[in-house]
């Protein structure tokens, strides 16, 4: 059917649609509840972050794992689930939602206590879901959720063993494996707390003897997507005696961390660059100063986006210090009288309740990933006009360290701003059926020309002209281009010029060209302002 519509050609198609039209005003799922908004998983895509480097051989490694068998699990603030499919079943239209804060969990499979060769990844994320709008998601990373055991031998050790009266068994919390000598695979086990504690029972017995050796020992500290790999050693004193000992070593990724269970050793590390905690606000860059306006919020003042600034970090992190400033000096006051300008959100001084009101996380210390949701201050950010700015300082307990800053501006801004209502302008869009392209111009001085390109290989000049339009045209200025326009739902002329604020919509246009079929289609808005303030934003798609 679709090769027969874009035969058609898009002249014959928009006339139709030009028509239709009149009679059906927009595509967007139908609620009758106001504060119904949608979440699109369509684009998500997922990936695994596996341990290749530190494996030594495949039986150790987590074979076949086809990502599109991952459960996917949504639940609301309350912990109730509100959907559920599969990664590789994943819906391809938005899915309606109560606003508020949901909880997106993605897993391989449900862990057992203890399992061989039985790796589960698994991830999760929070998502802000804003009446009437939709909220897309697109990066999704699984980790190891359990933790890895593998338990070898010393060469010089081994020879001295006998195999059949060697094992070692390790349990966490009542879940337990037994190692034979000669086992080569890893074990698996599901982590009860944040921190778990490994108990291990050696048994073994020398070459020609008849008397069995049982240790005991504990390994504490143990966290999910660690790879505890203990070694069997002998152990040689200063008086050349040996005893056995036990020696463990905990891989996150590709760290390698060592330590003794029977000796307290400490060694300086110093990092590289590549071993830095890294700072992220997924979809901006930091070093630009981020505008805060008003059109970002809805009509009861709710924020309809995010500024969720991501820290990953490969070891422990042991602080982390936010530092405000301002050139509004009221600002930095109204800060100071909330909590101090400089805090380590892993030694605060600050209490939980208030650090949760401002966004900061209360559980920083010692943990690998954190979040600082900087869009529950946006009340206090709109409050004064000025630049603010966040300096994040993280260091982890190796001492490798980073430092970026947020900087947010409210106020004092006159250049116009184009906004797509539930996507990020700056990124391709893949089209969706009931997607929506709803834009919402801000201009303080007054709007003096709003010019519109159309990029695109498919839509042609001839095909263009055949609907009345070309590929570049003015929503003020080029009137005999305004039959086509408002057909296509496009204010013009006076309904533009001079506006401080404009909604306008290409929705039914975006229906037009997904009946073409395949391709990238682009729309390069440019709006100057009655200073000669120019702002220019490009609504870029994509139609598979």
């Amino acid at each position: 059917m679709k090769s027969v519509v874009k035969k058609m050609g898009f002249a014959l198609i928009a006339l139709i649609m030009l028509g239709a039209c009149k009679e059906v005003d927009t595509i967007v799922p139908n609620d009758s509840k106001s504060s119904i908004g949608y979440l699109l998983v369509s684009g998500m895509e997922a990936s695994i972050l596996e341990d290749t480097e530190n494996v030594a051989t495949p039986s150790t490694r987590a074979e076949g794992i086809d990502i599109n068998n991952f459960d996917v699990v949504i639940t609301n603030a309350n912990d109730e689930v509100v959907s559920t499919f599969k990664y590789g079943e994943r819906p391809t239209e938005p899915i309606a939602l109560e606003g508020g804060v949901y909880k997106i969990a993605m897993s391989s499979a449900a862990m057992q206590g203890a399992a061989w060769e039985m790796p589960v990844y698994a991830g999760e994320r929070e998502v802000i879901i804003t009446r009437k709008q939709t909220t897309e998601v697109n990066n999704f990373v699984c980790k190891l959720a359990n933790i890895k055991v593998t338990v070898g031998y010393s060469a010089d050790l081994s020879e001295q063993l006998d195999p059949e009266f060697t094992k070692m068994t390790v349990e966490l919390e009542g879940s337990a494996l037994e190692y034979a000598f000669a086992e080569e695979r890893a074990g698996y086990y599901a982590p009860v707390a944040k921190e778990n504690t490994l108990k291990l029972t050696f048994s073994c017995r020398y070459k020609g003897e008849s008397k069995d050796i049982i240790m005991t020992n504990e390994i504490k500290g143990v966290k999910a997507a660690q790879w505890r790999k203990i070694n069997v050693v002998v152990q040689h004193a200063a008086d050349g005696t040996g005893t056995i000992g036990i020696v463990c070593d905990t891989w996150t990724y590709d760290e390698e961390v060592t330590f003794d269970t029977s000796v307290s050793l400490m060694e300086e590390v110093i990092a590289d660059d590549t071993d830095a905690p890294v700072i992220v606000w997924e979809g901006h860059d930091l070093a630009e100063v981020f505008e805060l306006t008003d059109d970002m919020f809805d009509a009861e003042g709710n924020f309809n986006s995010n500024i969720n600034v991501d820290i990953t970090a490969k070891s422990a992190i042991k602080s982390l210090v936010v530092k405000v400033s301002s050139d509004n000096a009221d600002f930095t006051k109204a800060y100071s009288e909330i909590m101090s300008l400089e805090e380590d959100l892993c030694a605060p001084t600050t209490s939980s309740a208030i650090l949760k009101m401002m966004g900061y996380p209360t559980d920083a210390k010692d943990a690998t990933v954190t979040r600082l949701k900087f869009a529950l201050q946006t009340d206090l950010l709109t409050s004064y006009e000025g630049t603010h700015s966040y300096e994040i300082s993280v260091a982890d307990v190796n001492g490798a360290k980073s430092t970026s800053t947020l900087r947010i501006k409210y106020g004092q801004n006159v250049a116009p701003t184009i906004v797509w209502v539930g996507y990020d302008i700056d990124k391709q869009q893949t089209y969706v059926a009931g997607m929506t392209c709803d834009l919402k111009v801000t201009a303080p001085l007054s709007i003096a020309d709003f010019q519109v390109k159309i990029i695109s290989a498919t839509l042609t000049p001839e095909e263009l002209a055949g609907v009345g339009l070309a590929g570049e045209f003015s929503l003020v200025n080029d009137t005999q281009f305004f039959p086509s326009l408002i057909n296509l739902g496009f204010p013009v002329g006076d309904e533009v010029a001079g506006k401080t604020e404009l909604d306008l919509s290409i929705t039914n246009f975006l229906s037009v060209l997904n009946m073409l079929g395949a391709g990238e289609h682009s729309f390069e808005m440019s709006v100057t302002d009655a200073e000669g303030n120019t702002t220019v934003k490009t609504v870029m798609m994509r139609f598979e």
